[in-house]
């Protein structure tokens, strides 16, 4: 069965991308962009680009995973260098697939489509690279840290949505800052090791701060509130356009297709969502038994979110009204209904969990590409020769 009906298919043919928020990073960083695109080869599909930047960052997962499995042990050197040269890598080459779509002439809405579900699901192996960079362990410090990034990122696109542009800033702080912070986090704990976030800030500055933080309060723990804070900000910035200066709804016809738009229906995707990044919390903050079991849920959550947030990219680029996948949703409720009531054992509902995950995200994704590639005549990692 067809995922994306014949109007979502005729409202993504006509979809145009708006961006905005730049930053000075940003323009600084255009001529290094466009000279990096022109030394590739004219045959190198964007998607192939997008795809290739994610494969970097699996890696790093992989083997973070390997060495730091329940964020807390200390890897060599290089395990921490390799997650800020992934970070890096995929810095830029997100930022030169679509600059490649133009130079071949092979733009088209599903690069876009697949540019932002890539990130959707980078953000994360992203995440856990940090996780791992900086010891965070399992503890509620660590989901704090998760949402913090995870809450914005999402609510973003929900503004996109909405409003028909994306915000990649607000002139002087942006996506671009965020991810060379991340990089340099990673190269930081390369150079001094990570028990520099280990060290309690009271010991380190001398001082006595209020219980509950004078004997427990570390620089890993700073660092999470710092992000906590940039997200509160962020958050409140998004919710005050969509709410208060009436941003929603005011979207030109020719943009707006089948849309549900006005306050009413942001604040009713906004709970949705909300329900799905809620859940996601309660969920990572049970008390799983084993690393393994931790790690299975906190990627079968990695991979809800992305398949939440592709389908709200995907309803906003078809034009089409909006509502979160519920399935991923129920299996959320059984799995965290099961860790409260230990019905059934543990290990098999979480591992259970991740692989429904897994295999539900890359059917969806699958079928949405090959809708589009059909529909669109085009190919997904190559290009036609007629248009190279």
């Amino acid at each position: 069965m067809p995922i994306l009906s014949k109007r979502a298919l005729s409202g993504l043919r006509s979809y145009k991308y708006v961006s905005a928020g730049y930053t000075l990073l940003d323009d600084i960083h255009q001529p290094f962009w466009n000279w990096l695109v022109e030394i590739l080869p004219r045959w190198l599909a964007p998607n192939l680009i997008t795809l290739t930047g994610v494969f970097g960052l699996v890696l790093a997962y992989f083997v973070s995973l390997y060495y730091v499995p329940s964020f807390s042990e200390i890897a060599p050197r290089w395990v921490y260098f390799l997650n800020g040269a992934a970070g890096l890598i995929y810095l830029h080459l997100d930022c030169i697939d679509g600059k490649q779509a133009r130079r071949t002439g092979s733009s088209s809405p599903l690069g876009q489509l697949f540019d932002h579900g890539c990130d959707a699901l980078s953000v994360h192996l992203a995440v856990t690279c940090i996780g791992t960079s900086i010891g965070a362990g399992f503890t509620k410090w660590t989901v704090l840290g998760v949402m913090s990034i995870m809450g914005p990122w999402l609510l973003a696109h929900w503004e996109e949505y909405h409003s028909g542009v994306m915000l990649y800033g607000n002139g002087y702080w942006g996506v671009t800052e965020a991810n060379y912070l991340m990089v340099l986090l990673h190269f930081f704990t390369a150079a001094v090791g990570p028990g520099v976030w280990q060290v309690n800030i009271s010991k380190l500055l001398h001082v006595s701060l209020p219980w509950p933080l004078h004997d427990g309060l570390l620089i890993k723990h700073a660092v999470l509130i710092v992000v906590a804070c940039f997200a509160v900000e962020q958050l409140s910035g998004q919710t005050w356009r969509m709410f208060v200066t009436g941003v929603s709804g005011k979207m030109p016809a020719d943009e707006r297709g089948a849309k549900q738009l006005g306050r009413g229906h942001a604040a009713s995707h906004l709970f949705q969502l909300a329900l799905v990044l809620v859940l996601g919390t309660l969920v990572m903050a049970e008390p799983w038994p084993t690393t393994g079991q931790w790690r299975a849920v906190f990627g079968g959550f990695g991979i809800v979110y992305a398949l939440q947030a592709t389908k709200l990219i995907m309803d906003h680029m078809c034009k089409e009204p909006f509502e979160i996948l519920w399935w991923p949703v129920l299996a959320l409720v059984l799995l965290l209904a099961n860790s409260r009531a230990q019905l059934l054992d543990s290990a098999i509902t979480a591992w259970g969990f991740a692989a429904l995950m897994i295999v539900g995200y890359l059917l969806y994704i699958t079928s949405i590409i090959n809708e589009i590639c059909s529909f669109l005549g085009i190919r997904c990692l190559t290009i036609k020769p007629s248009t190279a």
